[in-house]
């Protein structure tokens, strides 16, 4: 609808202002995971799932009243911001305990020779012999929780991998004045391109704190003067409140010029089909695995003189593919759809300097915890390298970008710089 999106552009542009002005310090985030337990009310927060199901069940620590026989209890975990996402009620003796996730409706009781055998068959189930049941929690929390690993949120591998798409393949790698102004360039030249960009952002997911880091980097090849091949390697890191989160990829893309800007004719249309896959995992959240990705990229853009307008279009396909790391199995679960839109502007400043500015709408199609935000950006680039009336555009840029993510109940802030080269 049109008034929520009208709002995230708002808040959008309010977080670059900050970013300029001030970075992204705030108030101190709420705890990733909190256990809390009745009879007594203790409530215990920390970044790792495993170690507060450990405590729970042993009585260790913050909940060691409950070492010995002691009496029964109960202990309620909130994943994120959803309340009540498991529940672990333990008997007396602490030789049995009955594990709940209420949003897909499972129940199981665990029985054990001793505390300690309770525990590994707790641990191994949610780390291996229930991966089944806990890719049904994790395709649960990615549709409510706004800090899943591989889902339903602007960090999770879904969207970091459609963001890296549309950026590669939906927006215009625009000239400079100087390019615009430079002779023909023969059919040999710039047969290869390859480069990097360093992204690093800082998010707020209704009131849970954490940075972003990525990695990208690519080689373009120039096969004909209107096919190519795209080669992708984006590197990726998220810290959620103290959870680590790694993350690595692969992509290969073949952009299709279908209508190439002529001196008497000012469009330009690409398409450009892709197919990849991502690994996500941290142990923190016992969560991540392999997820596949395939879909379409368009770009459409018209010159006005030197100045630049185009229009992208991203549509992507993500599934999951479980995946064993050590001894944890990771199954993420997803079956997701995603849609982008934008619009992006360039202007040439002098002869050498490129100046744009864009925004995106990014729409889940299927259940996601955040079903829609916008992304509001600007970059500045430099040429370099290359004598000012080289007909043959080679040389080097360096570019540097902030832009910003905005949603219900989720904000980030980033800042990127980068260099590429052709040769």
């Amino acid at each position: 609808m049109s008034t929520p999106i009208a709002s995230q552009f708002l808040k959008a542009l309010a977080l670059l202002l900050t970013l300029l002005c001030a970075g992204s310090r705030g108030l101190r985030a709420e705890d990733l995971f909190t256990m809390s337990v009745a009879p007594g009310g203790t409530v215990v927060g920390g970044s790792s799932l495993l170690n507060l199901v450990d405590k729970i069940i042993s009585g260790k620590d913050e909940f060691a009243f409950f070492a010995g026989p002691g009496a029964a209890y109960t202990g309620t975990l909130k994943y994120g911001t959803v309340q009540n996402a498991m529940s672990f009620d333990v008997t007396a003796p602490r030789t049995s305990a009955t594990l709940n996730i209420p949003s897909i409706g499972f129940s199981q009781v665990f029985v054990g020779a001793n505390q300690a055998d309770l525990e590994n068959k707790i641990e191994n189930f949610l780390k291996k012999e229930g991966s089944a049941v806990y890719a049904r929690f994790l395709k649960s929390m990615a549709a409510q929780s706004l800090v899943a690993v591989s889902d339903g949120n602007p960090n999770a591998t879904t969207a970091s991998a459609a963001a890296q798409s549309y950026q590669n393949y939906a927006m215009t790698f625009a000239e400079t004045r100087e390019e615009q102004q430079a002779a023909t360039v023969a059919a040999t030249a710039n047969r290869v391109a390859l480069g990097i960009m360093a992204d690093v952002g800082a998010f707020n997911a209704n009131g849970i704190k954490g940075t972003a880091y990525s990695l990208p980097m690519f080689a373009r090849f120039k096969l004909t003067e209107r096919v190519g091949l795209n080669i992708d390697l984006p590197l990726t890191y998220v810290d959620i409140d103290g959870a680590k989160v790694f993350g690595a990829g692969l992509s290969l893309g073949v952009p299709v010029k279908v209508v190439r800007k002529t001196k008497d004719s000012p469009w330009f249309w690409q398409l450009t089909p892709f197919a990849g896959g991502n690994i996500s995992a941290s142990k923190d959240l016992l969560a991540g695995g392999f997820l596949a990705n395939g879909g379409l990229n368009s770009v459409v853009a018209h010159n006005f003189g030197p100045v630049t307008l185009s229009l992208g279009n991203h549509l992507s396909i993500h599934e999951g593919i479980p995946l064993t790391i050590s001894s944890y199995k990771f199954d993420p679960g997803v079956s997701q759809q995603i849609l982008k839109n934008g619009l992006k502007l360039d202007v040439p400043i002098g002869q050498r300097w490129i100046f744009d500015v864009y925004a995106i709408h990014t729409k889940f199609l299927s259940a996601a915890a955040l079903d829609q935000y916008v992304t509001l950006g600007g970059e500045i680039g430099y040429r370099f390298g290359s004598k000012p009336n080289a007909a043959k555009k080679s040389g080097g840029y360096m570019k540097l970008g902030l832009y910003a993510d905005a949603g219900e109940d989720f904000t980030s802030a980033h800042a990127q710089i980068g260099s590429s080269w052709k040769f």
